[in-house]
């Protein structure tokens, strides 16, 4: 839950209340344009850092 709050202040998603099938109240996210960056931007991260540790384990 603090990490959603987290997201929500930095500007990275909306969270909007809106009634679910069964009339209750549930909170959906969006990602914002600045959140869409910011996920393309760390996947990238993510992509390089998996590729060099599977060059260190190939080379062992």
């Amino acid at each position: 839950f603090l990490a959603i709050q987290r997201l929500e202040r930095d500007g990275l998603i909306d969270g909007e209340w809106k009634p679910t099938e069964n009339n209750r109240r549930a909170r959906y996210y969006t990602l914002t344009a600045k959140g869409r960056k910011r996920l393309d931007s760390e996947t990238r991260e993510w992509s390089r850092q998996v590729t060099a540790i599977a060059r260190i384990l190939e080379a062992s």
